[in-house]
């Protein structure tokens, strides 16, 4: 079954999703009529309205047709009562946050978009292979600035509490030197979803970032390791005391004898 990549629009004046996607990596979304065809595993593009009139993240829908909120984003709620006790929802995981011009209303217009994004709406030639384009430019681009650069991350902002910043070139530079697939328990995700899930991995600090409460310098290849979601989430089921990647490899390997 082929996935279906989606483009929602987002009102910033009534659902701050900068600020949701900064404190969360999973959200609730409102799954409107015009969305009852969308399944697990598609993707979706959100779309910030105006006056910023770009497309601004990238999701995997998790899951469809809930019957309830299950994720508590309401502080993120500024004006609206259509956000709460929608009716069906749907489960969107943040892939990747998108800066680029080329993703702004005029470019997206001048590549198969008629008009304006007002609701949700499927992603079509030639619209879909030119937002693909921009992803993949980006990506490209990225690696051929990495070489000889010193990583660092760490630093201490305040915003909804403390938070760490995070260097999105690392990312790219482990993924870069250790591949895709879990260090942990080997799960591949384009083995698994195809080319939904080529380029996907979660990647994790050997040494948590709060722990450490200052501004770093990070090594890619020795202090971070590519973690699936099953994986990272058991690391850090104890928020307060979390398994080390040898502790957690040891479990899985005595499990799976």
């Amino acid at each position: 079954m082929t996935n279906t990549q989606w483009v929602i629009p987002c009102n910033v004046k009534f659902y701050n999703v900068v600020a949701a996607f900064d404190k969360l990596d999973v959200i609730d979304w409102k799954q409107s009529p015009n969305l009852k065809k969308a399944k697990k595993g598609d993707v979706l593009y959100i779309y910030i309205s105006a006056p910023i009139k770009s497309i601004k993240y990238q999701c995997l829908i998790k899951e469809v047709n809930k019957p309830k909120s299950t994720i508590d984003d309401s502080q993120f709620v500024i004006k609206g009562d259509n956000y709460i006790n929608y009716g069906n929802y749907m489960e969107l995981e943040l892939l990747n946050k998108l800066d680029d011009d080329q993703l702004d209303l005029e470019f997206l217009q001048d590549n198969g978009l008629k008009g304006n994004v007002q609701g949700p709406m499927t992603l079509k030639e030639p619209l879909k292979s030119y937002i693909q384009k921009v992803l993949k430019t980006n990506i490209l681009n990225l690696d051929n600035e990495l070489e000889n650069t010193e990583y660092v991350e760490g630093k201490p902002y305040v915003q909804y509490g403390i938070k760490y910043e995070r260097n999105q070139a690392l990312r790219n530079e482990a993924i870069k030197l250790h591949g895709t697939t879990c260090k942990v328990c080997g799960f591949d995700f384009k083995a698994k979803y195809g080319d939904l899930g080529e380029g996907f991995i979660e990647i994790h600090h050997l040494k948590p970032m709060f722990s450490i409460k200052k501004e770093v310098t990070v090594d890619p290849l020795k202090d971070l390791v590519p973690l699936c979601s099953n994986c990272h989430k058991m690391i850090h089921r104890n928020a307060k005391q979390p398994l080390t990647f040898k502790e957690l490899t040891k479990i899985v390997n005595h499990n799976s004898k």
